[in-house]
């Protein structure tokens, strides 16, 4: 049975294969462009729209070295096969999925979502023996609301904020976040108005067949009438006067979210998975082995002991239950 362990990034010792290493390695896969998956490798493979995320984010020298796999394609390695898989999160997300030539099977997720959105690729889930998987909110209290209802939320914040006179300002991560909030609201008869980090990620969105709507450059004197959406780090730089400010985040779940962000209203718009999509997420794969990692790993890995898995925290450190 193969065996991953974490050393800043996922490795496979059996085939030497590194997953979103934090630090510079020789060859690695990258699962997506987001910014703690990314490093400047001699050479990785991702899929082509990460690729062109990453240009766009990290510049042409980073980008020049990945090697593009698309969804479907295989890449030969020693001992091994690898291919990608959509993984819901991003746009060109992928789970890697590798089968050894005796016959192993190994799914990575990175970070993944199984609802379906607008502006990612939708989840394709296979089924392997070993699974590793990102539980961020691998707790039972995280149960996000129907993406419906999440819109309708966004919608009214928008209509409650412009109807009071002010502009509402929704803060959303650049790369992912951004885009979902975007195609929420393209066809409102505001403007919409985007921060700088958010325009060219816009472009590699729109050239990839996820046609983003038009938008007017970020500008703190004329927000009037507009709704924008900016990352949360640009808030500090921002005139507060005569705005309504939502942090868009799986994380307004939690009761004092928005006091921690410091805003007046937290929308609970997920691009990860929540507990139960989690759970049916791993019986979809029915693997023989589970390890988790990122977020509640411990509590979510003693959850599926309960179900019956063999599942462990990817850094092993989990308190073993006892039936005295």
């Amino acid at each position: 049975m193969l065996k991953p362990i974490y050393r800043g990034g996922l490795l496979l010792p059996e085939c030497q294969l590194w997953f979103d290493p934090r630090k510079r390695k020789p060859f690695a896969v990258v699962s997506h462009a987001h910014g703690d998956h990314v490093a400047n490798h001699d050479c990785y493979l991702a899929t082509p729209e990460t690729i062109a995320l990453i240009r766009v984010r990290n510049g042409n020298a980073m980008a020049d070295r990945g090697r593009a796999l698309s969804y479907g394609e295989v890449y030969l390695g020693k001992g091994y096969r690898l291919s990608f898989y959509p993984a819901g999160h991003v746009l060109g997300s992928a789970m890697a999925y590798l089968e050894t030539d005796a016959g192993e099977t190994f799914l990575y997720t990175g970070d993944f979502k199984t609802r379906q959105g607008l502006a990612a690729e939708a989840i394709d889930v296979p089924q392997a023996d070993t699974l590793v998987m990102e539980t961020t909110f691998g707790r039972a209290e995280y149960v996000f609301p129907s993406f419906e209802e999440t819109c309708a939320r966004i919608h009214d914040f928008c209509d409650r904020a412009l109807a009071a006179g002010s502009t509402p300002v929704l803060l959303a991560y650049s790369l992912g976040k951004a885009q979902e909030v975007l195609k929420i609201l393209e066809l409102r008869p505001q403007a919409l108005m985007v921060h700088k980090a958010i325009a060219p990620l816009n472009q590699v969105y729109s050239a990839y067949g996820v046609v983003m709507p038009d938008t007017r450059p970020l500008d703190f004197l004329n927000m009037r009438d507009c709704i924008v959406v900016m990352p949360p780090a640009v808030l500090k730089k921002m005139p507060r006067k005569d705005c309504l400010v939502a942090m868009v985040s799986g994380w307004g779940m939690d009761g004092s979210a928005k006091y921690r962000y410091g805003v007046d209203e937290v929308l609970p718009l997920s691009d990860h998975a929540d507990f139960p999509d989690l759970l049916q997420f791993v019986d979809q794969v029915a693997p023989k082995t589970v390890y988790a990692t990122h977020g509640y790993e411990q509590a979510f890995a003693a959850t599926l002991r309960g179900r019956g898995y063999t599942a462990w925290s990817l850094a092993q450190n989990d308190q073993l239950e006892l039936n005295l």
